[in-house]
């Protein structure tokens, strides 16, 4: 006596298996444009401002935030003989919220995109 068993959908579901790392890889690359993006826009808000450099100098680049102000790193850190006033870290953490539900969206959106 044997037993067969066909089972429905099983080649979808096998294309989707092995294309997810493929599709969730371009999801995380566009996630983190957004997230730099979300996260200088934060710090440029934070940031201390006498005359606007260091605010300006806050820039995205590729998927990285970079401070191109020189004296950026003292402003964040201190010295030690100026306080630290730090506006790229708080705008991290402040943005890890945000962050979480915009990527938890982004894969939802990609799981149903490959449901039909």
């Amino acid at each position: 006596m044997s037993l067969s068993l066909k089972l429905r959908g099983w080649e979808e579901f096998s294309r989707f298996l092995r294309e997810f790392p493929l599709k969730a890889g371009i999801v995380l690359d566009e996630f983190k444009d957004e997230a730099a993006r979300l996260i200088a826009q934060k710090a440029r808000g934070k940031a201390p401002v006498r005359t606007g450099r260091l605010r300006d100098s806050i820039k995205v680049v590729g998927e990285r935030v970079e401070v191109q102000a020189v004296y950026g790193s003292y402003v964040e850190y201190g010295t030690g003989k100026m306080e630290a006033r730090p506006f790229l870290r708080p705008a991290v953490r402040e943005s890890m919220g945000d962050l979480r539900r915009i990527l938890a969206s982004e894969f939802q959106d990609m799981l149903r995109r490959e449901s039909r």
